[in-house]
């Protein structure tokens, strides 16, 4: 894993897969929550994508489980391929360690399962921290495992 700090939208269509934290809630109206950080600026930028991962969602797992669809690719944006990675069960909690783990044993998988080239260039933003509530370094043993293909974003103008 590379830590970088900066602003991730610097790399968006020059990355093979753009990752967004995020919760599975879905709302009356079919759409995912997104209404605090990156995910709040994916939903402005791409009105679609609440409505898509809510829908990817719903088909893996009727009632959804955070925990068993944790990190996944979703659809092409501007020619940027994006996804999610699960931080929360629901929107106003905080994000949960356990959670932030299985994301991360998911990411580890996407070459087997998506057939990723296992070099390709992942960007994500740091996980759980600010909106998620927890703390950075309590969150960094979670993702050290994660290989140096992924670049993971602590936020800085």
């Amino acid at each position: 894993m590379i830590l970088e700090k900066g602003n991730m939208w610097n790399v968006f269509g020059k990355t093979e897969l753009f990752l967004i934290t995020t919760n599975p809630i879905i709302r009356k109206d079919g759409a995912v929550v997104m209404g605090r950080g990156i995910a709040k600026e994916v939903k402005e930028r791409f009105p679609r994508f609440p409505y898509l991962m809510a829908e990817q969602l719903s088909r893996a797992h009727p009632e959804i489980d955070a925990d068993m669809h944790c990190c996944s690719p979703l659809a092409t944006f501007d020619e940027q391929l994006m996804g999610y990675f699960m931080v929360k069960r629901h929107w106003r909690e905080p994000a949960l360690k356990e959670i932030i783990a299985n994301s991360v044993e998911h990411l580890l998988l996407l070459p087997l399962r998506y057939g990723f080239n296992s070099s390709a260039r992942i960007d994500l933003n740091f996980p759980g921290i600010n909106n998620g509530r927890l703390r950075r370094e309590d969150v960094l043993p979670l993702i050290q495992r994660l290989p140096d293909n992924v670049h993971v974003w602590t936020y800085e103008n």
